[in-house]
Formats: structure tokens, C-alpha cells, sequence
């Protein structure tokens, strides 16, 4: 019997050029994705972070409305929240023995390419848990 010098052939492995630009595009689509959607959780990391400080103060939670959104808007401003608005992101509910009752809810969007919009939705109570509706 002889051994066919083609044999080697069979056992070539690797990737093909083709299988190299379909996870490069992958990559570049989840990166993107990443650095579009990222920021977004950080930003409302920071937000969960004030409402959590701002839960333990009951002091300032019985003050007027107009001074705890400006309590809150100074405390963004701090942490270089420009874009959030205390009146638009949190919602504050009177409760009479405890003063106000924060709960966290706004949304964000970037355009993720051309006229693919990415939304991302945030709905929570002062200590950062998810309010389902």
C-alpha cells in the first residue's frame, strides 16, 4: 500500500479568511455596542448611588418637593450628571410619616448605527431595585 502524499491535505486545520472577517465584524458590532450602551449604566449607577445616599437622609426627604429636587440636581451636578434633570428622572411620593418616597424612572438612547436606535429603560426605588410594573 501506498501512502498518498495528499494525506496531508486532510489533516490542515485553521480558519479561513472568510471565518476571520465574520468574527471581526462581530467584535466591532458587541464593541460598539458596548460603547454605546456603557455609559448608559454607568449614568444610572451614579443615579441609584445618589437616591440610595439621599434615602438615608429622612431630613432632607421632608423638606418641600422643590427643595429635595434641588438637593438632588446639586447632588447630579456633583457627579457630573449635565444632562439629567431631577424633575424628569426621579418621582417623589408623599408618605406622612416618612416624607417623601423616591422612585427612579427615565429611559436613554443612542444611535447605535444609521437609523438603529438603542433604548435603554430604567425603572427603580431608592435602593436601586427593579420596579416590575
Amino acid at each position: 500500500m501506498h501512502y498518498s502524499t495528499h494525506r496531508s491535505f486532510q489533516r490542515q486545520r485553521g480558519i479561513t479568511i472568510t471565518g476571520v472577517m465574520v468574527i471581526f465584524a462581530v467584535a466591532i458590532f458587541i464593541g460598539s455596542f458596548a460603547l454605546k450602551v456603557g455609559p448608559h449604566y454607568f449614568e444610572h449607577w451614579t443615579v441609584t448611588s445618589i437616591t440610595k445616599d439621599l434615602d438615608s437622609k429622612p431630613e432632607v426627604l421632608k423638606q418641600s418637593r422643590s427643595k429635595v429636587y434641588k438637593h438632588i440636581n446639586q447632588a447630579f451636578s456633583h457627579n457630573n450628571l449635565w444632562d439629567l434633570k431631577a424633575e424628569e428622572v426621579v418621582h417623589l411620593k408623599r408618605e406622612a410619616d416618612k416624607g417623601y418616597v423616591v422612585t427612579v424612572e427615565y429611559e436613554r438612547r443612542a444611535n447605535l448605527f444609521r437609523n438603529i436606535d438603542v433604548v435603554t429603560s430604567f425603572r427603580n426605588d431608592a435602593q436601586g431595585n427593579t420596579i416590575d410594573e
